[in-house]
C-alpha cells in the first residue's frame, strides 16, 4: 500500500543522505502521543452510528485478523451497515496506544503504521489520515474486489479515494500482490 503521508518534521530536517539515525527505529519515547487516537476513534464510532443505519457490534472474536493482537484495551468494534452494498468498518484499539482498522473484507490499516522516532509520526496526522479513509468508504470511493482467473489463485485488490482527485489509495494488499484463497471469496 503506497504510504500516502507527508514526511514529518524529523525527516524534513535531515538530508536525504543522512536520515534518521539507526537506533531511532528500534526506539518509541513517547508512545502517549498516540492516545488521542482512542478518543477520536470511539467519538468516530458514535458519529457513524448516529447518522447511518449500522448494526454496532462488540467482542474480542469478531474478526481473526484483529482480534490476534494480545493487546487490545478494549473489544474490537465493528459497524455493519444495513445496505448490503456498503463497507463494514471494524476498529481495534491497542495499548500502544493506536488503532488497527479493517474497512470493508481485507483492508487492516494501523494507525500510527509505525510509532518509532525514526517515523516521528504525528497524532494530527494520524487522525487526518484516519478520517479520510473513513470519509472514503462512507461516501463510496471505496472499493475492493477479488479476481478470479481460470487458472491459479485469486487475487483482492481495493481502491480508496478516486484517480481523478488525485487522493487515491490503490494496492493489493500490504508489499506487494497478495494471493488470496478461494476460501476467502464472500
Amino acid at each position: 500500500m503506497p504510504n500516502e503521508r507527508r514526511p514529518s518534521s524529523f525527516r524534513a530536517h535531515q538530508s536525504r543522505s543522512e536520515g534518521p539515525p539507526p537506533e531511532a527505529y528500534s526506539r518509541v519515547t513517547n508512545p502517549e502521543r498516540f492516545a488521542p487516537l482512542h478518543d477520536f476513534a470511539a467519538e468516530l464510532l458514535a458519529r457513524l452510528e448516529r447518522e447511518f443505519e449500522v448494526e454496532r457490534t462488540e467482542g474480542y472474536d469478531l474478526d481473526s485478523e484483529l482480534g490476534k493482537h494480545k493487546y487490545l484495551v478494549r473489544p474490537i468494534v465493528l459497524l455493519t451497515p444495513v445496505e448490503v452494498d456498503a463497507a463494514p468498518i471494524a476498529i481495534a484499539f491497542t495499548n500502544f496506544p493506536g488503532l488497527f482498522v479493517r474497512f470493508g473484507h481485507w483492508v487492516t490499516i494501523a494507525f500510527p503504521m509505525c510509532g518509532c522516532d525514526a517515523c516521528n509520526e504525528r497524532v494530527e496526522n494520524e487522525i487526518e489520515h484516519l478520517q479520510a479513509r473513513v470519509e472514503d468508504v462512507i461516501t463510496g470511493r471505496f472499493r475492493e474486489s477479488v479476481s478470479t482467473p481460470e487458472a491459479g489463485d485469486a487475487w483482492r485488490s481495493y481502491e480508496f479515494g478516486s484517480l481523478e482527485s488525485g487522493s487515491a489509495g490503490v494496492g493489493t494488499g500490504p508489499g506487494s500482490p497478495t494471493p488470496c484463497s478461494r476460501s476467502d471469496i464472500v
